[in-house]
């Protein structure tokens, strides 16, 4: 017996197929970056964030946001990081209270090196389907939901 709905077959499939591309697409991406560079996806996206920013640091509280993590979670991950010399956990300048983590040159070193796997993973498994237009109407999309897709 199917379960009741109140999303008609239309909003199922896009809401359903959001959640398999999400899935299938990191799944691929994440198994990609772990075997050429030692990296997660997660781990990947921390260093990129963190290397974003102006003076290369991020309070820990606004990357967890910013990465999608649980502040333990995040903390897992800079651990992990931090054990291979490519964050540091750093007292935040103007607030004693927070800490930054921030990227070292080692960690700027390997996300130099896992970009291009990366971002041909991205073109790949994801970019490849769509046209240059249909890019530009997805990230317009995915604004309207998270204003940190940017």
């Amino acid at each position: 017996m199917p379960i009741a709905t109140t999303l008609n077959d239309v909003q199922t499939r896009a809401w359903v197929g959001l959640l398999h591309a999400h899935a299938t697409v990191v799944k691929q991406l994440d198994a990609e970056l772990l075997a050429a560079h030692g990296l997660s996806i997660s781990a990947f996206e921390v260093l990129w964030r963190v290397a974003a920013t102006e003076h290369g640091r991020l309070r820990m509280t606004d990357l967890a946001e910013i990465v999608l993590l649980s502040p333990s979670g995040l903390s897992r991950l800079v651990d992990r990081l931090e054990s291979e010399g490519l964050i540091e956990r750093i007292a935040c300048p103007t607030d004693g209270r927070a800490i930054n983590a921030t990227i070292t040159d080692a960690g700027r070193a390997r996300l130099a090196q896992a970009e291009g796997t990366h971002s041909e993973g991205i073109r790949r498994t994801f970019l490849a389907h769509f046209s240059e237009a249909e890019v530009g109407q997805l990230g317009e999309f995915w604004l309207r939901l998270a204003p940190h897709c940017g």
